[in-house]
């Protein structure tokens, strides 16, 4: 073989004289043959290319060899989901693959190696047992186990083999036993007899395939109800779309502002109303603690000449047209309160002195507890029950009723358990004159948040008093302002000694506990036959009339109104009730309708907002005080100002 000659890398040439001395090159380079290697120098001249003159002479275009794709895009377009557009991206990959092949050989230093000879280490000691076990078994066998493989059975040796088994044992058991009592009967049996058996059979037979055809219909199942139900819904929202826009969306902060910031505005939006609740007056209205759009609705009758059949209907804003459930009572509904942690638990009092406890999901529509003559139920009409924590924090429900009893109902197990709170006697110029005269007539009363042990009555005789659960025998306080009866008290959501009351005198009056007389007075020009503290602020507060329904903002305004509203013209308003979520209130009237008002934003201030100061800016006393502490300094504030004012005045 010829020794291997180095390659040299050669430009090709671009005129004669280069290559004239491309060639000199090669020949300094191409030592002389010598011996063997004359005839391999021979070929290689002969391979060598002999250029002419005029190729010699011509001017050779350039090339030049570019690294690409041929088949490759020349840009690749995406779609970004970051910035939500097509980006071009310009970098394509060039590269081409034309052979690939995956090696077989590891590294012994690797990961890959060590898990395979962990794998031999664990055959390999598998061999070796079954080598031992068949070297215990059959000790002249071969002990190699390839040779074992490869050897084959004769498939004409046969090996005679026997075996011992035990033989069975049969035993012999015998049992006695009595023989089934019999008795002779006789008797006789007619046609007639058979007959009438046979059509007894009959209808039972009937009656249980009616049952079964029931069971098996789709109409009759609870998933087709909750279908028809959810289809409803639906058909009253597309109904009453813009009712529902409405209600969601009719005002914005920034409207109401710009046109008066001393002025709102009550939006009716619906009136719910039925065929069953007309000529009824609508005596309570009370929303449920867990479901924000549910409310129930009692209908009696307070002129007590005319005294009906009572009605409780509950109703929930997704399906306006008709109450979700509606209960009947023997007497007129007079007040009504849902449970605080059992949404689903409604106490009830009746114009007849009866209280009851209903099961809203019950389908029997029965109450669950009622009382009795005999658990020394109410001999007068039953005006306010509502649900208030024992010291053990379990719930019961109290009553007052016109016989001038307060009333604590236990739930036990199958019946309502009676304790007598306290009797509400009248207050006189002496003890012997207040026992002469008799009991007082309840009317309202409401337990204090921050200390449920205390609560107020108010009376038809004008008067409020603050009572307590410890003691039954006397009153803490007489508050004397009103001339005629009190129709509503409510204590204040966040301060703990500020309460407001109602009355026939045509007065809104704003108490402290602390003092004996009032030192607010709102006179309405009419009676006010209810008042409510707002749920969201502590100086909001709504009042209704017979005909209409004002709300004050008492840290905006101290004396006058903010908004009024009447919402029917001929029936009387009865009550109203604020939404613990959202900025609306329900008022109720005597031909059984409820009309559902929305307050504007200016009417639902609430909490550390700098739009609430009049610089537009958070004092820095304020910026990290919790809502419920800034409720409560505001109301305090107020109880200074007037403070100041009446000593002012004196």
């Amino acid at each position: 073989m010829p020794p291997k000659q180095q390659r040299v890398a050669l430009k090709r040439p671009q005129n004669k004289k280069q290559a004239k001395q491309v060639n000199q090159n090669l020949n300094q380079q191409d030592p002389e043959p010598d011996g063997d290697e004359s005839e391999y120098q021979n070929e290689r001249e002969k391979e060598r290319p002999q250029l002419t003159e005029k190729e010699l002479n011509e001017d050779m275009p350039s090339k030049m060899l570019i690294p690409n794709n041929p088949q490759a895009p020349k840009n690749i377009t995406q779609y970004d989901y970051l910035q939500r557009k097509y980006k071009t991206d310009e970098l394509v990959e060039q590269m081409i693959i034309h052979f690939r092949m995956d090696g077989e050989i590891i590294h012994k230093d690797s990961n890959e190696a060590r898990i395979q000879e962990e794998l031999w280490d664990t055959k390999s000691a598998l061999i070796k047992e079954a080598q031992r076990n068949q070297e215990m078994e059959d000790p002249g066998a071969s002990k190699d186990i390839d040779a074992i493989k490869q050897t084959m059975r004769n498939k004409f040796n046969y090996n005679a083999r026997e075996a011992q088994t035990d033989g069975r044992v049969i035993r012999e058991r015998g049992v006695s036993t009595e023989p089934p009592p019999s008795d002779t009967l006789k008797g006789q049996i007619t046609q007639w007899e058979i007959f009438d058996a046979y059509i007894q059979n009959k209808a039972k037979e009937e009656n249980q395939k009616k049952k079964d055809h029931t069971s098996d219909n789709t109409v009759y199942k609870p998933s087709f109800k909750r279908c028809l139900k959810i289809m409803e819904r639906t058909v009253v929202h597309n109904d009453q779309k813009e009712k529902y826009n409405d209600y969601k969306y009719y005002w914005n902060q920034g409207e109401v502002v710009e046109t008066s910031k001393n002025e709102g505005h009550l939006l009716p939006i619906w009136k719910f109303s039925n065929e069953k609740q007309k000529k009824k007056h609508v005596t309570s209205l009370c929303w449920n603690p867990r479901y924000m759009d549910l409310f129930a609705v009692s209908f009696g009758s307070y002129e007590f000449s005319k005294q009906r059949m009572g009605l409780i209907c509950l109703y929930s804003l997704k399906n306006t047209t008709h109450p979700e459930y509606a209960f009947t009572c023997e007497a007129g509904v007079m007040c009504l309160d849902f449970h605080p942690q059992s949404p689903a638990l409604l106490a009830v009092g009746l114009y007849d002195g009866t209280v009851l406890v209903y099961d809203i999901r019950n389908k029997h529509k029965k109450p669950i507890y009622q009382s009795t003559v005999r658990t020394q139920k109410h001999t007068d009409p039953v005006w306010q029950v509502k649900w208030n924590p024992d010291i053990s924090k379990n719930y019961n429900f109290y009553s007052i009723s016109s016989d001038g009893r307060v009333m604590n109902w236990v739930l036990m197990k199958n019946k309502l358990e009676p304790e007598e709170v306290i009797r509400l006697r009248l207050v006189g110029k002496n003890e012997e004159e207040s026992t002469l005269i008799g009991l007082a007539c309840g009317l309202c009363f409401d337990f204090n948040k921050f200390e449920p042990h205390i609560f107020l009555v108010g009376t038809e005789e004008g008067k409020i008093h603050k009572c307590s659960r410890a003691y039954s025998g006397q009153y803490q306080e007489t508050y004397i302002g009103h001339n005629l009866a009190v129709y509503k008290v409510k204590w204040n959501n966040f301060h703990p000694r500020t309460f407001i009351s109602a009355s026939a005198d045509w007065t809104v009056k704003i108490w402290d506990s602390k003092i004996s007389s009032q030192i607010m007075s709102f006179e309405q020009g009419m009676q006010v036959v209810d008042a409510m503290w707002a749920p969201y602020s502590s100086t909001v507060f709504a009042c209704a009339t017979q005909d209409k329904i004002f709300v004050y903002d008492l840290n905006v305004d101290k004396i006058g109104k903010l908004a009024e509203q009447k919402p029917s013209k001929q029936p009387r308003l009865t009550n109203i009730a604020f939404n613990q979520r959202d900025p609306i209130i329900l008022v109720g009237d005597t031909h059984g309708g409820i009309t559902l008002l929305k307050l504007s934003p200016n009417l639902t201030k609430s909490g550390v907002k700098a739009t609430n100061f009049p610089d537009g800016k958070v004092p820095k006393e304020f910026e990290n005080m919790p809502m419920e502490e800034y409720e409560k300094q505001k109301m305090e504030n107020l109880l200074q100002v007037v403070s100041k004012w009446e000593r002012e005045d004196s």
